[in-house]
């Protein structure tokens, strides 16, 4: 199956595709750009580096959440707007799943911005637990921050081992664990 994989969830923007037993991915520093002003770049240029048209793509993989509450909206509009111009399936992926991955019992941790931190007690690679802790009680050491092995490479495997599943959703659904700032800052009006 040929699967474009997407992950806008932090600062590095992954982009890949999987075709066959081949992985084509790109990672790159969204920086002051942000995902919005490269992102359909890079996919179009994953998908030349991988000799397929977007209408090769069979399935479409994201992860969803938690992270960058604007990177997971560019995210996942982008994901959706491909799935649905060419009719391919829509495979959800959380940031704690890639961070999860080939470990057994692990906590690991995705910044929530200003040293806060989104967590998540793990074993056999699935999530058992979530947490948002903030910053005066983050305890860096006790969580696992990156993936096992390159997140790309981990992210095509999910990517590829839930469409063998058929684990697909219809809809692409953000995994916030809190309001956004905005949210925020409107309720205490």
């Amino acid at each position: 199956m040929n699967i474009l994989f997407i992950d806008t969830s932090s600062m590095i923007l992954t982009v890949g595709a999987v075709r066959g037993a081949k992985v084509i991915s790109r990672s790159v520093d969204a920086g002051q750009k942000g995902h919005t002003g490269i992102l359909l770049s890079v996919i179009d240029d994953v998908l030349k580096k991988s000799a397929l048209d977007v209408n090769d793509v069979e399935a479409v993989a994201l992860v969803v959440g938690p992270g960058s509450f604007t990177g997971i909206r560019i995210g996942a509009a982008t994901a959706t707007a491909i799935a649905q111009a060419v009719g391919a399936k829509r495979i959800s992926v959380t940031a704690f799943d890639v961070l999860a991955y080939n470990r057994a019992d692990v906590s690991v941790a995705v910044e929530a911005g200003h040293g806060n931190l989104y967590t998540a007690k793990c074993s056999g690679g699935k999530t058992v637990s979530t947490e948002f802790v903030q910053a005066q009680d983050a305890k860096v050491e006790n969580y696992v921050f990156k993936p096992a092995s390159d997140p790309a490479d981990v992210l095509a495997a999910i990517a590829r081992e839930k469409a063998e599943k058929g684990e697909f959703v219809s809809v692409f659904e953000p995994y916030y664990m809190r309001k956004s700032q905005a949210e925020r800052n409107r309720d205490e009006i």
